[in-house]
């Protein structure tokens, strides 16, 4: 059956959210530990490790969304040595202010929605929160290309879980797998899910990571010129 539904993952597949995140969270540190320099770039990948394992603790349902919030500041500035000197909670709130004004998007992320509109249903499928999601996409214009937006915390249930998906099929019962292809870069959240819900993935794997053995996306692509001409 020919493919007619797409289900697209959002940050760093569509939306630049790592861009934005390595500018926000060294501003932070600049401003709140006046941290320069090689510290300062330790100090931006120490949170994005802490962040990045604390995010697959929650994919792997070990723990709630709200402690990611919780818990990544004020680990990294204890792994830092900087706990009794920065407050975590306010650098949680000012990065939660400036991550839901991070309007960039990747390179050709809307001519590539432009090339599928109308002869696709185009749905957006992520781990992000609701109402930031929706007011990026509101901002970078995006959203006219959207069928229905889904998110985490809208299903109450996070990618790779095949229920995430259960939820979407259900919301839309004119859907069927056969048909349906979900396009992301996230290996652990947009690949394992959709292998775990039984449909077609496409990696979008813009930084050219290695692929885990046991990660099979149906197809691979580098950029989003070549993911267009691969859905054209």
């Amino acid at each position: 059956m020919a493919i007619n539904t797409l289900i697209f993952d959002l940050d760093d597949t569509l939306l630049d959210f790592r861009g934005g995140e390595v500018q926000d969270i060294r501003a932070l540190f600049e401003k709140h530990a006046k941290l320069s320099g090689q510290a300062l770039e330790k100090a931006l990948l120490t949170y994005q490790d802490i962040n990045q394992k604390l995010w697959h603790q929650y994919e792997e349902k070990t723990i709630d969304r709200t402690e990611i919030f919780e818990k990544r500041f004020p680990e990294t500035l204890a792994a830092l040595d900087l706990a009794d000197q920065v407050d975590a909670q306010l650098m949680e709130e000012e990065y939660a202010f400036l991550r839901d004004h991070n309007y960039r998007m990747i390179d050709g992320a809307k001519d590539l929605l432009q090339s599928l509109s109308g002869r696709y249903t185009i749905l957006a499928g992520t781990n992000g929160q609701e109402e930031t999601q929706l007011r990026r996409l509101k901002e970078t214009r995006l959203m006219p290309y959207f069928d229905q937006v889904f998110t985490s915390e809208s299903l109450g249930i996070a990618k790779p879980d095949a229920r995430f998906f259960e939820k979407i099929f259900a919301a839309r019962p004119k859907m069927q797998k056969e048909q349906t292809i979900m396009i992301g870069d996230g290996l652990n959240s947009d690949i394992l899910g959709g292998q775990n819900a039984g449909i077609e993935t496409i990696w979008v794997n813009l930084q050219k990571q290695p692929l885990p053995a046991d990660l099979k996306p149906t197809k691979i692509v580098h950029s989003l010129n070549e993911l267009k001409t691969l859905l054209q």
